[in-house]
């Protein structure tokens, strides 16, 4: 039988190694991956039925303007500012890591592809470990589609710059549609566009362009916007 924890699983791991203890240590670092899912995944689906809870009390446009404002303030600025800093190469490294602790991948185990398209690099989710988990159901928990019963968690009734120009995006996925407006807004430039398939059954993607030039200006207009002349903005 496993143990009683004071310490958290990946110190005792490490813990039992050193005293020799390989095959305990072995099978509570394979718990490390389905010991945070209820908390992860609590928040995910709290989170989208927040959303549609707004926009169905408040109207939609009033949940346009609290992702704006929560997203816009420390939270994407931050990231925004730092990835200036960096190429567009460790930009994909590190953000695969971040989405690779964002349970991934079928097995919600951290698992996606990384692969070099020739003017960019994808990062293939199939499924993200939230918008895509809750849109097909988890089947780790046996669990339905939080579109349908008994979570009937919302999308956008009508089609928005804010929702890529498309009806039915999930009110969850429209914080992705943030992540590049925000960008473009201080800096003319998305720093990545995602992929996003309206099949729940189809994988989504981060696409991250080598070359500011290269962005397909249909990304620009997607979501009401126009791309910059060329030399100008920040990427």
């Amino acid at each position: 039988a496993m143990p009683c924890l004071i310490a958290g699983s990946v110190s005792n791991s490490l813990s039992w190694v050193c005293d020799g203890r390989e095959e305990e240590a072995k099978a509570l670092a394979q718990y490390t991956i389905p010991e945070g899912k209820a908390l992860h995944d609590l928040f995910c689906d709290w989170l989208w039925d927040q959303f549609t809870q707004i926009a169905e009390r408040h109207g939609e446009e009033e949940l346009h303007q609290i992702l704006c404002k929560t997203q816009g303030g420390w939270m994407m600025k931050r990231t925004w500012r730092g990835f200036l800093n960096l190429s567009v190469e460790e930009r994909v490294y590190l953000t695969a890591e971040i989405m690779r602790s964002h349970r991934c991948g079928p097995n919600q185990d951290g698992g996606l592809s990384v692969s070099d398209e020739g003017d960019h690099y994808a990062i293939v989710m199939d499924p993200c470990g939230s918008g895509g988990r809750m849109r097909r159901g988890d089947p780790v928990d046996g669990t339905p589609s939080r579109q349908g019963e008994p979570y009937s968690f919302g999308a956008t009734k009508q089609a928005y710059d804010w929702s890529w120009g498309q009806a039915d995006v999930p009110y969850y996925c429209v914080h992705c549609v943030m992540n590049e407006v925000l960008p473009m807004e201080w800096g003319g430039h998305p720093l990545w566009v995602t992929g996003y398939d309206p099949d729940p059954q189809k994988p989504c993607s981060w696409n991250f362009y080598k070359q500011v030039e290269d962005i397909p200006e249909d990304y620009y207009r997607r979501v009401g916007r126009q791309k910059p002349s060329a030399g100008e903005g920040k990427y």
